[in-house]
């Protein structure tokens, strides 16, 4: 595990052009590969048909509510490694919602479920996909970068997924979406770039865009940002969101939507207690305040959200300026947000 300062380095480096990896690695090797190919889209009696040109290990039988697994997938002779987790209350019998959560830089497909430990970040949180899927139903696939980090090359990895998991879980089309923090927001933005249609919503955490993504297809995202951040400037994160809303076609002024936070919070359980065991509760009206402001008018009704959060330093010292942004002073539960958003009508 890097050293916080290491972790500063190897961040600040994957903007550029990503953390060192070898050229090329086996699972033996390391926790993936290189890249694979295809986007891996088809629908079968309202779910994700599998497809694919390679072999599956670990998730060729059908996954069970509770149920944890490691899988890989090799297409076009390369193995990539990803986690599957179904929730208790996952229904094997309706096809399932999807979330992939990309981890950022210096980190691991574990440590982002939150099954690892990461610095001083608590095991059992993780992105905090897993807690809000726990409630909703939905299957979560945190995939693994090569040597940990991630380039725009692994978004066709990314766009495989959820035809590959098709063989082991039923997946709803209409619902598959993407979320990623750092490294992984740069992955989420990426992908949405190349997308055609695989994911229905995005919500980079930290995240950061190129200024030629030729975004093609309309899709809600919802980008979580602090004015602080040391690692990706605020400013390139409302540079990516009016890369989106440009390319969409969303009305020129976004409005006050949600607030987190302060006396006027919103009353839905949305934010963290604030120690394991970790659960869901409503924001508190002593925490500093979280807001988020809407574009409407996109293209295909998908409106565009970006949220300003106020960082909890304490995490690292304010080493990164509060970049890790799970942690927050709003105690705000990211995935929590994102997913309510999601299910929007």
């Amino acid at each position: 595990m890097f050293p916080m300062s290491g972790l500063v380095a190897c961040l600040a480096a994957a903007l550029a052009a990503g953390c060192a990896a070898p050229a090329a690695a086996t699972m033996a090797d390391a926790p993936s590969a290189a890249d694979a190919g295809g986007d891996g889209r088809g629908a079968t009696d309202g779910a994700i048909a599998p497809t694919g040109d390679g072999s599956r290990t670990g998730c060729a039988a059908g996954i069970q509510p509770g149920e944890e697994r490691t899988c890989a997938i090799t297409i076009a002779g390369v193995a990539r490694e990803y986690l599957v987790y179904a929730p208790a209350s996952y229904d094997a019998s309706t096809p399932a919602a999807l979330v992939v959560d990309a981890h950022g830089s210096s980190e691991t497909d574990h440590q982002q479920a939150g099954t690892a430990a990461f610095l001083v970040w608590p095991t059992g949180l993780g992105s905090g996909w897993r807690l809000v899927a726990d409630t909703a139903g939905f299957v979560v696939v945190e995939p693994q970068g090569i040597g940990d980090a991630w380039s725009e090359t692994d978004t066709a990895f990314v766009l495989a997924l959820p035809a590959e998991l098709a063989a082991a879980v039923a997946i709803d089309p209409a619902r598959v979406y993407l979320s990623g923090i750092s490294n992984g927001g740069g992955l989420t933005y990426w992908t949405g770039c190349a997308d055609a249609g695989t994911f229905r919503g995005f919500a980079p955490v930290s995240g950061y865009a190129d200024a030629t993504c030729p975004v093609t297809h309309a899709a809600p995202i919802l980008h979580f940002a602090t004015p602080g951040d040391k690692l990706v400037p605020y400013a390139q994160g409302q540079a990516a969101m009016s890369l989106w809303t440009t390319a969409h076609h969303c009305d020129a002024t976004p409005v006050a939507s949600w607030q987190f936070g302060g006396a006027a919070t919103d009353p839905r359980p949305l934010c963290l207690t604030s120690a394991a065991p970790w659960a869901l509760q409503a924001c508190r009206a002593s925490d500093p305040v979280t807001t988020c402001q809407r574009w409407t008018g996109c293209d295909g009704g998908a409106d565009t959200m970006f949220c300003t959060v106020p960082p909890d330093n304490s995490f690292d010292g304010g080493t990164t300026g509060g970049h890790i942004l799970y942690f927050n002073a709003t105690h705000l539960a990211l995935a929590a947000v994102a997913w309510a958003m999601f299910s929007e009508p």
